[in-house]
């Protein structure tokens, strides 16, 4: 497919969202810039496509012309740092963030929300709470320059939705719980109406409902945190994207546990939900997270689990 003719997909996306231009170039280019793009006098660099793409709701899997060998290897490096965090493989991200780090000359503006968000992720003990909240809020400036302090922006991209994430996620525990939860609400309300691909929907969808459905567990919202774990749950098992499913399992267990009036019958089911939260991450090698459930388990049931 021509490269082109992605200007009128844009635009006929974009117009079907009732988003502006302004909205959609915001942090990536300019109006102008883009009301070429979309008449298809202007071929955009690969980063920009991909952002656009991203924002609008398409899989950038779309695009597969990559201009050098240079910007090929940043794009596949950027893709082997995610799933290597994602995984718990940090020290393989390290590795990979460094190497990145070498091979980018002239960094785009994407490519530095991308290097400031894993250098943070990769570095936690490094930041305190409210350095780490100001780096994912400078990082998320760098494409979202209307962002103010939980306002939500009205189209995203991948990174753009983990730094939203992680910026809920500081400001919860800065006791700003309200408004955290304000911003994952948005989220999920993000996916239901503006995510056109469920690839691309999967890539962050779990991870915003299981760290909602935490928030709420811990503020006593059970009814709310079940209907979230329900919800990520469902999806979970209906596309085989198990990363966050024992994470899920558990919360649902917690709350369980932790907020039911009907104690006994709350700890039965949450028994089940335990086990198959912790053989889970047994079989897929979270040997911490099948350790802490385990301990849970054994504290409000007596007993060990065992394989």
């Amino acid at each position: 497919m021509s490269i082109y003719y992605f200007g009128s997909i844009i635009k006929k996306r974009r117009e079907q969202l009732q988003c502006t231009q302004e909205d959609l170039a915001d942090g990536i280019c300019s109006v102008p810039t883009l009301s070429r793009i979309e008449n298809g006098e202007r071929m955009p660099s690969k980063s920009n496509l991909e952002m656009l793409l991203q924002r609008l709701g398409y899989s950038d899997n779309m695009v597969d012309i990559y201009i050098d060998e240079d910007e090929f290897r940043v794009h596949n490096l950027k893709y082997q740092i995610r799933q290597a965090y994602i995984l718990g493989h940090l020290r393989d991200a390290a590795e990979l963030y460094a190497e990145l780090k070498k091979i980018i000359k002239d960094p785009t503006s994407s490519d530095l929300q991308f290097m400031e968000l894993y250098r943070v992720l990769l570095n936690k003990e490094e930041y305190s709470l409210a350095e780490q909240l100001s780096c994912f809020e400078k990082a998320l400036k760098r494409t979202c320059p209307k962002y103010t302090n939980g306002t939500f922006p009205v189209v995203l991209s991948y990174e753009e939705i983990i730094l939203l994430n992680n910026i809920a996620l500081c400001s919860f525990r800065s006791g700003k719980q309200e408004m955290a939860v304000t911003m994952l609400m948005g989220l999920k309300h993000y996916y239901e109406t503006q995510i056109v691909n469920q690839e691309e929907c999967l890539r962050t969808q779990t991870m915003t409902l299981y760290n909602l459905s935490k928030m709420l567990g811990l503020m006593g919202r059970c009814s709310e945190c079940i209907d979230i774990c329900n919800l990520g749950i469902r999806i979970a098992q209906e596309t085989g994207r198990c990363n966050v499913l024992s994470r899920m399992l558990y919360n649902k267990a917690w709350v369980l546990i932790k907020g039911q009036d009907n104690v006994e019958m709350g700890k039965e089911r949450a028994a089940q939900l335990l086990k198959k939260a912790y053989y889970m991450a047994i079989c897929m090698a979270k040997m911490d997270e099948a350790k802490h459930y385990e301990d849970f388990y054994f504290s409000n049931y007596g007993e060990h689990l065992s394989l």
